[in-house]
């Protein structure tokens, strides 16, 4: 029995043989009790193996029998919780090269975790986790110039935090527990996007370590064809990202709200799409049709629509006047005018909790969404079987300062548009069967494939990876594909970093 070096903290090396100690863990570990049949127990490498990347890693090494290993390896979509032989948790980049090392000299798969919110269960392996959540921090390089640099497996609830501290901010989501470094690699979209840019346009810099184990320093002097691929070519495909260097803004007041309708529906969608486009960039907002759970509809819970909703202070403009007679046909207002930045971000934040989940995206412009697209949406969300939990489909407002930026310029594709769509799906494992599932998402791909043909819709975002898309390379990177192909070729030849969507040398 290894004692890990973490300090204060007693995580402990056991069970190493061939698992045969796993089964207890699961009745603790529910999610996880499908994923026991396919660990590779007779493929687990020796005691000494494991003891010798424990020697290697700060962060000590977790097995299924730790007390803490549960808390660590979950993920937040519980659709695919598999279980890793163990987890290497890491605090400084030599971890992450030793890591790299023992994978290689055992055969064995992997991936890479910050915050565990991979849509599609890119971050969970059954061979070993690299766990970055112990490399977390955010560091003040140039205080008047509001640089930062932000190690690589800080959640987002940090990043925050120390933000406010120093009067910044950046563009952000609104999930405490989202991993920054998925988030930024992968483009990064929140109610700043049209002020900023996706988050990624505010990445001045990466250390990175690569496949041959080497630390890269990338920015737009020094590997700059890896600095342009950070920016919107997604995590898991060119390295372990063990900081990044952001440029922030000062912070003033904002108003915000939260409007819901109830009533014609369908016509309050189709203006809102319609109006907000021409709101200044100072503004942002995401429109959320939620649909009910089917003991929600027993209950006489119908569907509503709601917007959430941000203005930075801009001159002879507000919130009342951006929405005009959408205002006051709300149902319900709820409204902060002139609150401080991070305040306001309290009421806009939400907190997210792990279960069964998919995702389906793709960008539309206004002026090709018609009134008759949005009823044909309406309609066919009559037709939802429906599961134990609520769902939704969504409109993210992009645009503003996002589209001044030419589609090549990084790898981030997605200019132009005014929207991002999404379609949700969500269940509960034990609550619904698996029947019913299979003909809810049968619903959600039919559903999806509607929105985008009656509104022209193309594309995917790439920080909502869907695993049933046909051409994901075009859906989430478009013409910048090749270019992404051949940066992978020069970093990563062999594909050692690799998943199910991951991008392939030329």
């Amino acid at each position: 029995m290894l004692q890990n070096v973490v300090p204060s903290r007693r995580n402990f090396l056991v069970g190493l043989g061939k698992f045969a100690a796993v089964a207890p863990l699961v009745p603790s570990l529910p999610w996880a009790a499908t994923a026991l049949a396919a660990t590779p127990r007779d493929a687990c490498p020796p005691p000494s193996a494991w003891k010798d990347l424990a020697a290697q890693v700060s962060g000590g090494v977790l097995t299924p029998l730790d007390p803490f290993f549960g808390d660590v390896c979950r993920p937040n979509n519980l659709r695919y919780g598999t279980l890793p032989m163990g987890i290497a948790r890491c605090l400084k980049t030599e971890d992450v090269q030793a890591a790299i090392r023992w994978v290689k000299q055992q055969g064995l798969p992997f991936r890479v975790r910050s915050g565990g919110h991979n849509y599609a269960g890119y971050s969970a392996t059954n061979g070993l986790l690299i766990d970055m959540s112990l490399m977390a921090g955010v560091e003040v390089l140039d205080k008047k110039n509001g640089i930062v640099r932000v190690k690589g497996g800080t959640i987002n609830s940090l990043v925050y935090k120390e933000l406010e501290r120093l009067g910044r901010t950046i563009t952000h989501g609104r999930c405490d527990a989202v991993g920054a470094a998925g988030f930024l690699l992968g483009g990064g979209i929140g109610f700043n996007m049209r002020r900023y840019g996706v988050a990624s346009d505010l990445l001045r810099s990466t250390s990175l370590v690569t496949a041959d184990g080497e630390r890269h320093e990338a920015d737009d002097k020094q590997d700059s064809g890896l600095y342009w691929a950070c920016r919107g070519g997604a995590g898991g495909n060119f390295g372990i990202n063990t900081d990044f260097t952001l440029q922030t803004f000062p912070v003033d007041t904002v108003s915000v709200c939260q409007l819901t309708w109830t009533k014609d529906q369908a016509g309050v969608v189709y203006d809102l799409l319609q109006r907000l486009p021409a709101a200044p960039d100072s503004f942002g907002s995401k429109i959320n049709i939620t649909l009910p759970s089917i003991q929600q509809r027993c209950q006489g819970v119908g569907s509503n629509v709601s917007i959430l909703a941000q203005l930075h202070k801009t001159k002879g403009t507000s919130l009342k006047q951006i929405f005009g007679p959408l205002w006051e046909r709300a149902d319900k207002r709820t409204v902060h005018e002139d609150i401080p930045y991070w305040v306001a971000q309290d009421f806009l934040s939400e907190e997210t909790f792990p279960y069964y989940y998919q995702e389906k995206s793709s960008y539309m412009h206004s002026a090709r969404i018609t009134r008759a697209a949005v009823d044909a949406m309406f309609e066919a969300a009559k037709a939802m079987p429906g599961t134990s939990m609520p769902v939704a489909f969504k409109f993210f407002q992009t645009g503003g300062v996002i589209n001044d930026v030419k589609p090549d310029a990084t790898a981030y594709v997605h200019r132009g548009y005014d929207w991002l769509f999404s379609v949700e799906m969500n269940w509960w494992q034990t609550s619904d069967p698996q029947g019913l599932i299979d003909e809810n998402l049968a619903w959600q791909k039919d559903f999806y494939a509607l929105a985008n043909k009656t509104c022209s819709a193309i594309g995917a975002y790439q920080n909502f990876p869907d695993p049933t898309l046909d051409d994901w390379a075009g859906a989430y990177y478009g013409a910048n594909y090749t270019r992404l192909r051949e940066v992978k070729k020069q970093v990563d030849p062999d594909s050692f970093f690799n998943y199910g969507q991951g991008i392939k040398p030329i």
